[in-house]
């Protein structure tokens, strides 16, 4: 078995181990203002909407059935205004949840797979985290520059930290 003394030795190794932990600080430090965000979204949500539904699911609300109560139509139009590029990940979220979890609405703005079983920022890695404030309108105003310039091209990228 390799020790840690080993991992130092191997110049790849090393990177690698650097790049982990770059990466793990950074989520560290945006998982406050995700979470805080995804607590805030929901809240607004719900405060429009005013009531719950939970026998809709994700299912109902992707394929356009309508909400018996309306509820359900109400969320889906408010994640859908706040997605950057109108192309939401139905496969992570799960609409029955929406009223009680918070961070099943944030998953809406995930990339596709990978994330049905998560259930917090804590069990989310990095490339969720990212891909949320990526995605959703909401952090333009959290941010002292702009997060996207618009859609990307295959001359520009959309996201600042492509440059």
């Amino acid at each position: 078995m390799a020790s840690l003394a080993d991992v130092y030795k191997d110049k790849e190794r090393t990177n690698w181990l650097k790049a982990w932990l770059a990466i793990d600080i950074a989520k560290s430090g945006l998982e406050h203002l995700a979470d805080n965000e995804a607590q805030n979204f929901h809240r607004l949500i719900y405060s429009h909407v005013g009531s719950s539904c939970t026998s809709c699911t994700t299912a109902n609300v992707q394929h356009k059935k309508p909400c018996p109560r309306k509820i359900c139509d109400q969320v889906c139009q408010k994640i859908i205004k706040e997605h950057r590029y109108n192309s939401l990940s139905w496969k992570n979220t799960s609409a029955q949840l929406w009223q009680t979890n918070y961070w099943e609405i944030a998953k809406c703005y995930f990339p596709p797979d990978g994330y049905a079983a998560t259930s917090s920022i804590r069990d989310t890695d990095f490339n969720g985290v990212i891909s949320f404030m990526l995605n959703c309108k909401r952090f333009d105003s959290s941010m002292s520059f702009p997060i996207t310039t618009g859609k990307p091209t295959t001359h520009t990228s959309a996201c600042l930290l492509y440059k």
